[in-house]
């Protein structure tokens, strides 16, 4: 199995070492010459080497590599990626040149190989290249599928899941046990996400073991967020057939594929049987196929493929994101207790929190701002490509190039949050009209411009409730012999950073008790 370092963080030294040697008989027969004529003025970067480019210089986590090169090279740097010339920007200008003033420019995806494979060949909003079919696709869902209206009437259901995840953990408040936040939030999200998606839930009340689906949606993730040897060496495609990644690749998609044609199925029965009683996404992207002359009708493929977005974007995404927040309230003491006054206050007498409250929510908001600046969801989205020539900045930027915006790194702009840039201060949004709809070029943790995510209202919707009820119902401690300063913030690979080590609290009812 072949891991790229800019991604998994090691290489395995017998496959380097493969690769080197592949290269240096190749450059026996094959002429490496340079293009004659005036290089273009490229950003600045590291000195590449022979084969490898700047492979050397990654090193651990993808978005933390990059940020260390960033501060020495400056916002927009130039690196090879093995022979694969590539710019990374993390600088909150950059970015805003790159998302927004020229967006019609970059809002192209590079087609890498696994993202091209789980997309059906691009046929999904995410991964694909920005043509026709895409601005089609990404029409249908901002106007049915993830419309206002829509994120609005799955309401009852965010309801009662959360209701539910307050229930079990008032149980395990009740046995004095302490709780597992990372997979408690992952089974709440896996079940919140299966009724919008496909009508059902796969965990029972107080369940948190995983599931078949939690592996191979995890697995599919940390495959996204590696790269095979044909996207750093483009005349090495076969060598990922030797190393076994091609067929690793095939048999997680297959996986996939499978999942989603078992759901398809099944809801297709129910609903010629007439015994659907909770509509979900399924149901509005299999309408279309039953009327055959419609122009939007969706083939099977372009289903699956947006069902891939929706899993991809809205399973670990969302329980990561509640999993950092509460890891930054719990070593932030002062912001727990004032976040917690404030929701106990606006919600008063009544035993739980309904939606209509977040609007009054004030302090609330600006934790989940704060945490979003500091975690974002998916922190080094996968690259875009450079459709024409152009410049950013005083550089030039030549047509495919592949562009990365590291969006942790746009967060930690001292330019913009200062030398405390690091440190988790939700007071920093207090009468600030900056927020994450991607307006704001140094708040983009759900991206910016045409590729923006657009599940964003969807998961923020969710998001707020869980903060809000978890924050109403209970006081939180750690564990016995545990104290602030031994919560670590260090994160696991993959397309989604979630917590290294699980985040484990103990629950208590607030005095006065609060009934769940």
């Amino acid at each position: 199995m072949v891991f790229i370092p800019l991604i998994a963080g090691l290489v395995q030294p017998t496959e380097l070492i493969l690769i080197i040697l592949a290269f240096l008989i190749l450059r026996i027969f094959s002429d490496f010459h340079r293009r004659r004529g005036a290089n273009p003025n490229l950003p600045p970067g590291p000195s590449p080497l022979p084969i490898i480019g700047n492979l050397h210089n990654l090193r651990g986590l993808p978005h933390l590599a990059f940020h260390r090169l960033s501060e020495k090279y400056g916002p927009i740097i130039s690196l090879k990626l093995g022979q694969v010339p590539s710019i990374v920007v993390s600088g909150a200008d950059m970015a805003l040149e790159i998302m927004k003033t020229q967006d019609s420019v970059f809002c192209s995806r590079s087609q890498l190989s696994a993202l091209r494979r789980f997309s059906y060949g691009g046929l999904d909003i995410a991964f694909s290249p920005f043509d026709d079919h895409w601005k089609q696709m990404r029409r249908l869902c901002n106007a049915e599928v993830l419309s206002m209206a829509k994120v609005q009437s799955f309401s009852p259901i965010r309801r009662d899941e959360v209701n539910a995840l307050v229930n079990s953990i008032a149980k395990a408040c009740s046995r004095k046990e302490a709780v597992n936040m990372s997979e408690t939030m992952l089974a709440f999200t896996m079940n919140n996400l299966f009724r919008q998606v496909f009508g059902k839930r796969i965990f029972v009340d107080g369940e948190h073991e995983s599931r078949p689906v939690n592996d191979i949606l995890r697995e599919m993730l940390c495959i996204m967020a590696e790269f095979g040897a044909e996207d750093l060496f483009p005349s090495m495609g076969w060598f990922d057939v030797l190393t076994g990644w091609r067929r690793k690749l095939g048999q997680s998609f297959q996986k996939m594929d499978s999942m989603f044609e078992e759901e398809i199925r099944e809801r297709i029965l129910l609903n010629s049987g007439g015994s659907v009683q909770e509509h979900c996404f399924l149901d509005f992207l299999l309408q279309p196929q039953e009327a055959e002359e419609d122009d939007q009708s969706l083939t099977m493929d372009e289903i699956k493929a947006i069902l891939m977005d929706m899993f991809t974007a809205g399973g670990d995404t969302t329980s990561a994101s509640i999993e950092w927040g509460l890891t930054r309230l719990m070593k932030n003491p002062s912001a727990m207790k004032k976040a917690q006054e404030e929701v106990r206050r606006v919600v008063g007498d009544k035993s739980v929190v309904e939606e209509s409250d977040l609007q009054h929510l004030h302090y609330l908001k600006m934790v989940i701002k704060e945490s979003l600046r500091l975690h974002p969801p998916i922190p080094f989205p996968p690259p875009r490509e450079c459709m024409k020539d152009t410049k950013v900045g005083d550089y030039d930027i030549p047509a495919k190039m592949r562009v990365y915006v590291s969006i942790w790194s746009v967060g930690r702009d001292p330019k913009y949050w200062g030398d405390d840039a690091e440190d988790f201060r939700p007071e920093r949004f207090e009468n600030s009209v900056i927020n994450f709809k991607g307006a704001h070029r140094e708040l983009i943790p759900f991206g910016s411009g045409r590729r923006m995510c657009p599940g964003m209202s969807l998961a923020i919707a969710g998001v707020e409730l869980v903060y809000a009820s978890l924050l109403h119902s209970f006081d939180w401690a750690l564990p016995d012999g545990l104290v602030n300063d031994d919560i670590d913030l260090e994160g696991k690979p993959g397309m989604v950073i979630t917590k290294k080590v699980p985040l484990v609290l103990v629950p208590s009812l607030p005095s006065p008790p609060i009934t769940a």
